[in-house]
Order: C-alpha cells, then structure tokens, then sequence
C-alpha cells in the first residue's frame, strides 16, 4: 500500500531531491513550503509532478491544514533557516577570531530561533492533533557544537570517534535550535506514543550546483592551517552527504519497522580523504590529538 508521505521545506534545494525520489518510489508525496509556486517553475518537483501547498511553519493551521492536504501516514521536516542569525557587536574585541560571530544584519536576529524550533513545534502539534505518529526530520552535526563556534574556543571531542551518543554542547542560534528540536522530538515521543528520526546532516551536496562541486570533492588532500588561522576557526572538515543519498536514508527509515521512538544517525556519504584520516587531523586539526589514546575508540 502506498503511503501518503508531507515534505515540509519542500520547494527547498533538498526537498527537490526527496520529493521526486520518494514519488519515483511509489509513495504520495506532497510538498508544504511558504516560498510560492510561479508560473512555469522548472524545478524537480514540477517535472515530477509533485503536490504543493502554501503555508508558513509558524502557522498552526498551516500546518495542520497541509497535513490534511496531504493525508500524510509520515511527515518529513525538511524546513528550516540552515544558518544562524543572531549579531554580535562589529567592534567587541571579544569575537574578533569567532568562528561564526556575524556582524552584519541581513535578517531578523530572532528567524532562525523562532522559525527552527517554533516552526518544528507548530508541525509536530499538528501531527499529534491529526494522528500523525512518524516523522524524519533534518537535524545537523552541528549539535555538537562543532559548527558556529561564538566562543572563540576550540570544539574538542569527549571520545573519538564520536558517534550519536557523544555530548551535544551548541553555542550558536542554529546549533542550538536543531538541539532544541531534537528535544522536542523527544518530549513528544515520550507524551504521544510518536516516533522520530533525526538525520543529522554533515553539509549537502548537490549533484547539479556548482557551487556544491566546488565545496564538496573526493580525493581532498587536506592543506595545512595558515600562519593565520586559529584551529578553532578551520571549521570545514571536507565531508558532507550527498542529497541523493539522504534521499534513500529517508525510504530507509520510513520503512524501518525496528526502530526506538528517537533515534539520531550522522549521515555521511564517505571519507574525502587522500592521505588517512589521523594524519589529516594531525595536521588540520590539531587540538583533536589532545586526547589520551584511551578516549580513542
């Protein structure tokens, strides 16, 4: 039997590799975004032929209403600002070498916030009230506090290699708001009966965007930090997952039948690495080697 899949962020870049793989599928899919269909779109979706409903995440009939739309059996919640946005003071002394500190205003300080961990809210709520009890949602490895660092402090793991249980410790709106949304999951699965799957993501790469290709290559010999740079602000580890594969994670878990109420995965599509991995971080992150051979697993 076919099921009836709502894909928030849909209109997204993301959402135009899920959507159209999870149709080619078999499933129903319809796509939530509040970015409005045009005239003539071209995009995968529209060739695909996908559903589409208008609405805002923040909106708790929105979301309700395209739940209904869609006759979702799963939701998957692709929607969210991926960056943060809250400022920091230009000149305070204290975030001249903050990776991550932004000093420039393009948007409101609060959007990341409010629509990430408010937005998550509003469509879970509207799953619990329509019966929805499954849904996949796109968190990221910056959870560990790995991303954004405001501190100026160097990320330094508990344990290598870190796994899903590894401490989560955010500084930065975004970090903290996918850390939120994963407490939310849990605080539903806990009240509702739901279930939840967390992916979380290790920067996307898009088979069609050039900028992507540029980011994202295979056989990276990693180069050594500038007399400039700071470890703490060499954030780029040259991993990431391609959006065809977080694609196939999506059917995967819709059609798990053996998993917890919660569960959380790092998705990556493979090490980018020519020379091996602890001779990279020997060179490129040094503040990792710190750790006693004992923490290593």
């Amino acid at each position: 039997m076919a099921k009836n899949i709502l894909v928030t962020g849909g209109a997204g870049k993301l959402g135009n590799y899920v959507c159209p793989y999870l149709k080619e599928q078999g499933y129903n899919v319809t796509s939530f975004d509040r970015v409005p269909l045009v005239m003539g779109d071209t995009s995968a979706n529209s060739k695909a032929g996908v559903p589409y409903v208008y609405g805002d995440l923040l909106s708790l009939g929105d979301c309700m209403r395209a739940i209904a739309h869609a006759q979702a059996d799963y939701i998957v919640h692709l929607g969210a600002i991926p960056y943060n946005t809250e400022t920091q003071p230009a000149y305070a002394r204290d975030y001249a070498h903050a990776d991550g500190a932004r000093f420039m205003q393009r948007t409101g300080e609060d959007d990341t916030m409010k629509i990430n961990t408010m937005g998550t809210y509003y469509v879970l709520d509207a799953a619990r009230r329509l019966g929805v009890k499954n849904v996949i949602a796109a968190s990221t490895y910056f959870v560990l506090g790995i991303g954004f660092r405001i501190s100026g402090t160097s990320f330094v793991p508990e344990y290598l290699p870190i796994d899903e249980d590894h401490p989560l410790l955010p500084e930065d709106t975004y970090s903290l708001s996918k850390y939120l949304n994963e407490e939310t999951m849990k605080a539903f699965a806990r009240a509702y009966g739901m279930k939840f799957v967390a992916m979380r993501l290790l920067g996307v790469f898009y088979e069609d965007n050039e900028f992507s290709k540029r980011v994202y290559k295979f056989g990276v010999t990693v180069p050594e930090p500038k007399p400039e740079e700071v470890d703490y602000m060499v954030s780029n580890t040259y991993q990431f997952v391609d959006a065809r594969d977080i694609a196939r994670f999506v059917e995967l878990a819709i059609e798990a039948d053996n998993l917890s109420p919660f569960e959380a995965f790092y998705l990556a599509t493979d090490t980018t690495y020519v020379d091996d991995t602890v001779d990279v971080i020997k060179r490129r992150w040094p503040s990792l080697m710190i750790l006693p051979s004992s923490l290593r697993r």
